[in-house]
């Protein structure tokens, strides 16, 4: 009895064996027949493209510079004077409005002693003239009696022949007259005017203060016109012309202006390719230094799309999802923005990825967010 129990449990161990071997090897079956798993599904931001017109500005910004500026220099040694409109930053002056001037009264004293040293001398000759020269003697004698010491000299009559020529050399005559308007012309820098209208935009003298010749007394610019200086790229330099006229508009001051290109640069900036151009402007409101905007031209591109800029590889590719699968595709990059890029290639309803987080693999299984 004691043996068919034993036989028993053997065989009911055999059975438990036979049974979890089964299990094993449909699990194992089980597992082989079900495919692993091998890669995940990516999903990435993306923008369907939709070919079509773009017509693009291209936008320039520029800095306003005076057209004309000029550094306000003595060229006589003075105190500058007191006047009813003052040099200082900020004041207007008209074309021919005195900026600043100078004391010139003992200038003026000795350059009066000269014109009468002069007088003399002419009174000196006008016997010898009438009688040496009898057809001369009626035009100087009236060029005499038209002569004021407190005006300006007017020209010398001319010498008829060259004995009166060496007359009037021998008798300081010349010397003397070429003197006095050469003090005539030292007396008018006394008086500095404005050589066109505008304003001070710095004023380093005061009334009373010695003024040295050669020294900087300050800055005067022009302010009924302005240019705007801006920059080109040299590939859409072909769409510049001068006397091409571009609206400006500031982005900080309401209005607007109309600029005309007046010259353009021929030099290209190594850095940044670029050209510079020059556009006169107008306006009350313009300041020296602020910046103004505008379109300075545009272009029409066909069957184009734009794009985030870092989309496009360096092969001028991008990445697209094609049936479930991350491909490059090959584009031609039309215009580069500061961070959009025009693009020709894509064709309807592709999906570009624009995630900049993920990196796309071409080749692995991926659909749109």
């Amino acid at each position: 009895m004691k043996a068919e129990k034993i036989i028993l449990y053997l065989a009911g161990l055999l059975f438990l064996g036979t049974q979890w071997q089964c299990s094993e090897s449909s699990g194992e079956s089980q597992s082989a027949s079900v495919p692993a798993k091998t890669e995940n599904i990516r999903k990435f931001t993306t923008q369907s493209a939709e070919p079509q017109s773009i017509r693009h500005s291209i936008s320039l910004t520029g800095r306003v510079v005076p057209q004309q500026k000029i550094d306000v220099v003595a060229q006589v040694q003075g105190i500058a004077e007191n006047r009813r409109k003052p040099f200082e930053e900020g004041q207007t002056f008209r074309r021919g409005e005195v900026l600043l001037s100078l004391d010139d009264d003992e200038f003026r004293s000795n350059l009066a002693a000269q014109k009468s040293q002069f007088l003399a001398s002419l009174v000196r000759i006008m016997s010898d003239l009438k009688l040496d020269y009898p057809t001369s003697f009626p035009v100087w004698n009236q060029y005499l009696k038209q002569l004021d010491i407190n005006q300006s000299l007017s020209p010398l009559p001319e010498a008829e022949n060259e004995q009166l020529r060496y007359f009037l050399s021998a008798n300081n005559i010349f010397n003397l007259y070429h003197t006095i308007r050469s003090q005539e012309e030292t007396l008018e820098k006394y008086t500095i005017r404005a050589p066109f209208t505008g304003a001070v935009t710095q004023a380093m003298i005061d009334a009373g203060g010695l003024v040295s010749s050669g020294v900087k007394l300050g800055e005067f610019i022009r302010t009924d016109q302005y240019e705007v200086q801006a920059a080109v790229s040299v590939e859409d330099l072909e769409l510049v012309e001068v006397g091409q006229t571009i609206p400006l508009r500031s982005r900080s001051i309401s209005g607007e202006w109309m600029g005309q290109v007046n010259r353009i640069g021929k030099r290209v900036d190594p850095a940044t390719q670029s050209v510079s151009v020059y556009l006169l402007v107008a306006g009350e409101q313009l300041k020296e230094g602020m910046y103004l905007v505008g379109n300075l031209a545009s272009r029409t591109y066909e069957n184009a799309v734009e794009m985030p800029k870092e989309v496009l590889t360096r092969q001028n590719q991008v990445y697209v999802i094609e049936d479930s699968v991350v491909k490059l595709k090959n584009v031609t990059p039309l215009e580069y923005q500061e961070a959009t890029v025009i693009v020709q290639g894509l064709a309807q309803n592709d999906q570009v990825i624009t995630d900049l987080v993920t990196s796309p693999i071409q080749g692995i299984t991926a659909v749109s967010k």
